[in-house]
C-alpha cells in the first residue's frame, strides 16, 4: 500500500507523465498487433500460392522461403 501511495500520489508525481507513458505503451502494442495481423495475412497469401503448385515445387518453395527467413534473421549453421 505504501509503494502504491508513494508511486502514484499526485502530490509527488505528475499524473500526466504516467498517462502519457500508458498511452505510448498502448500505441506500441496496437502497432505490434497490427504487424502480427499483416504477417498472418501474408502467410495465408503464401499458402494459397503454394497450393497451386505440384508437390515438387511446393517443396522447392518451402526451402526457398526457409532460406529467405534464414537470411533475414541472420541464422547461422554452426
Amino acid at each position: 500500500m505504501y509503494f502504491t501511495n508513494a508511486m502514484f500520489n499526485s502530490q509527488y508525481v505528475n499524473p500526466n507523465y504516467y498517462n502519457q507513458r500508458r498511452d505510448l505503451i498502448r500505441q506500441y502494442h496496437a502497432q505490434q498487433d497490427s504487424e502480427v495481423i499483416k504477417a498472418a495475412h501474408a502467410m495465408s497469401d503464401l499458402c494459397n500460392a503454394v497450393k497451386k503448385m505440384d508437390e515438387q515445387h511446393q517443396q522447392e518453395a518451402f526451402f526457398a522461403c526457409l532460406e529467405v527467413m534464414a537470411k533475414e534473421f541472420q541464422w547461422r549453421a554452426d
